[in-house]
């Protein structure tokens, strides 16, 4: 099948799926937003994050909710929701498959992110409203047991060896991902502090480094980053996500030059629409699909297909969510036979959110993650409580319109 076909290909997986959704009636009756600011420091190769700006959708149909969450902004805690509103305000009132089809129509024009959550929290009232499980609305009609990976962002040792030995000890050690720092000698310490507690019979050890080894419009050859590479792998890394900004034939000249190291794309793969046209065989071992990023679950479905048909692993990446659409992002890295999922709940961050918790399809405490598909996504929240929890709130109802 030459490329053309293979795109019409996914072309018509793409609309066979939005012809179910779109089809879906049940007038919206409100939108309410909530915005959460967490704080929490995390440190990345290209600075630290102070606070972020979570953004829980509520949307309500028939007396039916659904939900999902993205991140706004980060280190900006006088954001205000009222931008979104002014964006979301004319689809209460329009039937919930009409609303996702007008969502998708400002693909390119509003925030990825805001897509993404509006499509989601859509898809979850979708099937509460229809009794079928998104999973099954999506087209994903099979469960693959998925495990959840440890995060540790920190550049200081002690902080990672206590993360690495609390994963360890709670059974969450199959999969740890570290944050990098594009400054090799530190980045072999963390590698090493973490392969001192977890060896590699027993942990996957995955790096982010953000492009830190090469940053956009840096002139460094790919000769000095395969070097990177080859010491981060004695070190005792498994794989590296984002090594160095690089270009399509540069990602694939450098994974053939380090393996056994398995790269993984993840910013080439963002927005999931444009990406399935622009990836090929060749560029790493895993490819990611990244959450808040990937615009759309439905074409991150799409792009799923893409990646197994290069022959490549798939992992489902996080944007260091909380709430809801971690749940999300679990149930369908199950449906999409993801390697694994970054997308979980957070130590010390999620209490807010598990305070709102009625009932979740998904319990990440174990590994691999428990996950029993309900209606939608199977998200279910105590509104009042949520109320509580916010920073800011503002509902949409059809009268603004």
């Amino acid at each position: 099948m030459n490329f053309e076909n293979e795109l019409a290909s996914y072309d018509s997986q793409r609309e066979e799926i939005l012809a179910r959704l779109y089809a879906i009636g049940g007038q919206i009756g409100s939108i309410c937003l909530y915005l959460k600011n967490i704080y929490a420091v995390k440190h990345f190769s290209f600075g630290t994050w102070s606070s972020r700006q979570h953004v829980i959708a509520e949307i309500s149909a028939e007396g039916r909710t659904g939900f999902a969450e993205c991140i706004m902004s980060v280190n900006q805690e006088s954001a205000s929701l009222e931008p979104w509103r002014k964006l979301l305000k004319n689809l209460p009132g329009m039937d919930v498959g009409k609303a996702l089809k007008e969502t998708r129509s400002h693909q390119g024009q509003w925030p990825e992110q805001l897509i993404e959550m509006t499509e989601m929290a859509l898809v979850d009232l979708g099937g509460k409203l229809t009794g079928t499980s998104a999973n099954s609305l999506l087209g994903l009609k099979e469960g693959h047991p998925v495990c959840g990976v440890h995060v540790i962002l920190s550049n200081d040792l002690k902080e990672v060896r206590e993360s690495a030995s609390w994963a360890k000890g709670r059974g969450k050690s199959r999969f740890i991902k570290v944050k990098l720092f594009g400054r090799e000698e530190l980045d072999c310490e963390i590698i090493r502090t973490v392969r001192a507690v977890c060896p590699s019979r027993e942990t996957f050890l995955i790096g982010d480094v953000n492009c830190g080894y090469r940053m956009e419009r840096d002139t460094s050859g790919l000769e000095e980053i395969r070097e990177h590479m080859k010491s981060l792998r004695e070190a005792g890394l498994d794989a590296c996500e984002d090594p160095a900004f690089l270009s399509r034939e540069e990602w694939v000249a450098l994974q053939s030059q380090v393996s056994p190291l398995e790269l993984i794309p993840d910013y080439p793969m963002r927005p999931s629409r444009r990406s399935i046209k622009e990836i090929c065989q060749g560029m790493g071992g895993i490819y990611n699909i990244h959450p808040d990023s990937a615009g759309s679950i439905v074409d991150a479905v799409v792009l799923a297909r893409r990646i197994k048909d290069l022959g490549a692993g798939l992992m489902i990446g996080d944007d260091s969510l909380t709430g809801p659409s971690a749940s999300i992002w679990q149930q369908l890295a199950y449906g999409l036979g993801a390697q694994w999922v970054e997308a979980t709940e957070k130590r010390e961050e999620s209490d807010y959110f598990y305070r709102c918790v009625r009932s979740l399809a998904t319990d990440s405490s174990k590994n691999p993650i428990e996950i029993t598909l309900k209606d939608g996504f199977g998200i279910d929240l105590d509104e009042e409580k949520l109320a509580g929890e916010a920073d800011q709130m503002v509902e949409i109802v059809p009268a603004e319109r």
